[in-house]
């Protein structure tokens, strides 16, 4: 369903209609009192400090405790309503178009809500559009919290978009609207560092929102504005649940268990979207639920209880809403509610008197039902949203890649692909060169070949990426191939991709079983000739005669050492040129026509996969099972462009995309289809590991 179709469906025509209606018969008490005066009066007495200039003309200092963002959303609707109200005699169109911003805040909130779960846009109009909670503070009860929730929702969505700036800027903006916004300021902070490949956002995204919040300072200079908007005692009700700690000592609950919350996000290793929505929601539960909270507060809830349902099963939806059923009721006869002047009704002093019959052990009764049901609401987003998140999961533990294949085969060349779809930054790599026993120089390469597992410390190479695997850091030298010695050892940080190439790589079965996709580069052996030889005479300066020994001499090693490790991996990749001649005829065998025979193992994502490459990226395969095991064998050749890739790689591995960088680097041709092929199989791993 696009935007269109929500506005045109007949549960969002009905709720504006309701809503319109409430808009012209409900006058809210805190409006009539409090609200509408001071925006009248500020509108007939246009001033830059219009707080100081409402308490000096003898308004209460209740009024309006909101700043000028918020003073900005409603100005124009109650300036039409004056407007109107001037050109029809009348004095009740003023209050009527305050609460038309009131309005189209909630469109606006909808349509961000759409925006962030469009998959059932059906169930989001009942449960949003026709919430009891939205419906009962923003109309009947006339708190004005809508706009910083629609401000939030505008600064999640953007920074979902990676536009970091203009998310600040909304997030900003809504401090300046209602400061309590700042709960959700450390979870977005938290999201954007442990994610490394959104770090560059946070710098933009600081900016954007200090710049937006310090267009409030100029007004921290004003008495009036300092009273009315600082001075209230709603800002001091998260104080109230304390335990006493001696004569003059108090332990404030309601802050420790915000604290709590937010270390608690902090120490997830990697956190998705739909973590930061919960994590986000969570903060703002604990807050509200324990602090005796006033009814706007409430509202900051709704948009988390929807998500929490979109995403949830039955059970989710009857206690969300249970809880609006209870909180409601209870709100009703305890809170300042709404007049119906066009009908002459005013339902205030009923409500009133059956709130008198309410013992204070009732109403304490109710608010703890509220508070119970809220706390199992909590506990079921905790599982639910968080512990039950595949993301979450996964974020534990970094993603594992090891390459196995022949000297000259691509496996640097692969890894960098990899590293360039996955960002630099998110990626260590451990290359198996760095493990060789001896440098160049040493005598002991007289009797033995690099591809010979004693000439290379096999054991700290599997240790080193064993620990790189379980968050520890390593102590690594690296090999300088251009002047054969070794370099000084550096540190290795863990990381959330670790990719191991080499030689031996899916040498050790207590390594190779612990990746989520293993490589086995298997190239055509006159393909993979050309490539060494030019790689070790063109880039690495060696002799050609010797380079041609090596080969000669490596042979028997290779299919010894080298070759087993085929049948440890669950990808084997084996370039082929098209036609044979024209690597004798070609420049650099770099520019020979590729084609890719690639062994899945246990490829249950084939068909769908085939049809993608077929589809978006115009390839010619040709797809065949290889035994009974499940196994499948693709023969892939033509040409891709890197963009063709990229959109495969979206439709294929969608629930991969947080993995990848903000921009990843896919590759064109034969190289761009390893790696879609690569994802695919973590994300197959993935899954199994989830299970």
């Amino acid at each position: 369903m696009t935007s269109a179709r929500l506005w045109r469906d007949p549960v969002f025509r009905a709720g504006l209609a309701l809503k319109l209606v409430l808009v012209v018969l409900l006058v809210p008490q805190i409006q009539q009192q409090w609200f509408v005066p001071f925006l009248q009066h500020a509108i007939a007495n246009p001033s830059l400090d219009p707080w100081s200039g409402f308490l000096a003309a003898g308004g209460t200092p209740m009024a309006y405790p909101y700043g000028p963002v918020m003073l900005l959303v409603h100005l124009p609707g109650t300036l039409l309503g004056m407007l109107a109200d001037w050109a029809a005699g009348t004095d009740a169109l003023g209050a009527a178009g305050f609460r038309l911003g009131l309005l189209g805040a909630d469109v606006a909130t909808l349509y961000l809500l759409y925006r962030l779960f469009p998959e059932q846009p059906r169930k989001l109009l009942w449960l949003y559009w026709w919430s009891p909670i939205a419906l009962y503070v923003t109309y009947w009860n006339g708190q004005t919290d809508i706009v910083p929730v629609a401000l939030l929702l505008l600064s999640l969505l953007l920074i979902r978009q990676y536009r970091a700036t203009a998310s600040g800027v909304a997030l900003g903006l809504a401090l300046a609207a209602k400061f309590s916004m700042v709960l959700a300021v450390p979870f977005i902070g938290i999201y954007l560092w442990r994610n490394k490949r959104l770090r560059s956002l946070l710098r933009p995204f600081a900016i954007g929102c200090a710049a937006a919040t310090l267009a409030v300072v100029p007004w921290l200079l004003s008495p009036g504005f300092v009273s009315m908007v600082f001075g209230t005692p709603e800002s001091a009700r998260v104080f109230d649940l304390a335990l006493p700690l001696g004569p003059s000592l108090r332990l404030y609950l309601t802050p420790l268990l915000y604290l709590l919350a937010a270390y608690g996000v902090w120490r997830l290793r990697r956190i998705s979207f739909d973590l930061l929505l919960a994590a986000t929601g969570l903060s703002f539960f604990l807050v509200v639920l324990a602090t005796p909270a006033p009814p706007g507060w409430y509202l900051w809830l709704v948009p988390f209880l929807v998500a929490h349902q979109l995403q949830g099963d039955r059970s989710a939806r009857v206690l969300a809403g249970g809880f609006s059923v209870l909180l409601v009721g209870l709100r009703l006869v305890t809170s300042s509610g709404a007049a119906l002047p066009l009908l002459q009704l005013d339902p205030g002093p009923a409500l009133a008197r059956a709130g008198t019959l309410m013992t204070p052990h009732a109403h304490s009764l109710g608010y703890t039902l509220i508070v119970a049901t809220g706390l199992v609401l909590l506990v079921q987003m905790v599982r639910e949203r968080v512990a039950r998140n595949d993301y979450y999961r996964l974020g534990q533990k970094p993603v594992t890649v090891g390459i196995a294949g022949d000297s000259g085969s691509g496996k640097d060349t692969l890894s960098l692909a990899l590293a360039g779809m996955f960002g630099e930054h998110s990626v260590v790599h451990v290359s198996g060169d760095d493990y060789h026993v001896w440098d160049r120089f040493a005598p002991m390469w007289k009797g033995l070949t690099h591809l010979n597992p004693r000439a290379n410390d096999l054991q700290r190479f599997n240790n080193d990426v064993l620990a790189l695997m379980d968050g520890k850091p390593i102590h690594c030298r690296q090999y300088d191939h251009v002047g054969g010695r070794f370099l000084p050892p550096s540190r290795l940080d863990r990381n959330d991709v670790v990719i191991a190439s080499g030689l031996h790589a899916l040498h050790m079965p207590r390594l190779y079983e612990r990746f989520d996709a293993s490589v086995f580069l298997d190239v055509d052996e006159d393909l993979r000739r050309a490539w060494k030889l030019h790689r070790d005479v063109n880039q690495r300066g060696h002799d050609r005669e010797q380079v041609l020994k090596s080969l000669e001499r490596r042979a028997v090693d290779a299919r010894r050492h080298i070759h087993p490790q085929r049948a440890a991996a669950s990808l084997v990749l084996r370039l082929m040129p098209v036609n044979a001649s024209h690597l004798l005829t070609a420049a650099s065998p770099d520019l020979a026509r590729l084609k890719l025979l690639a062994l899945i193992r246990q490829g249950t994502s084939h068909e769908r996969m085939a049809r993608i490459l077929i589809g978006i990226c115009g390839l010619h395969l040709d797809v065949q099972q290889v035994g009974e095991t499940g196994d499948v064998e693709m023969i892939i050749e033509g040409d891709v462009a890197a963009e063709d890739i990229g959109l495969a790689a979206r439709q294929l591995v969608p629930g991969l995309q947080e993995m990848l960088d903000i921009h990843p680097q896919w590759e064109g041709g034969m190289s761009g289809i390893m790696q879609l092929l690569v994802l695919i199989q973590i994300e197959e791993s993935l899954k199994n590991r989830i299970r």
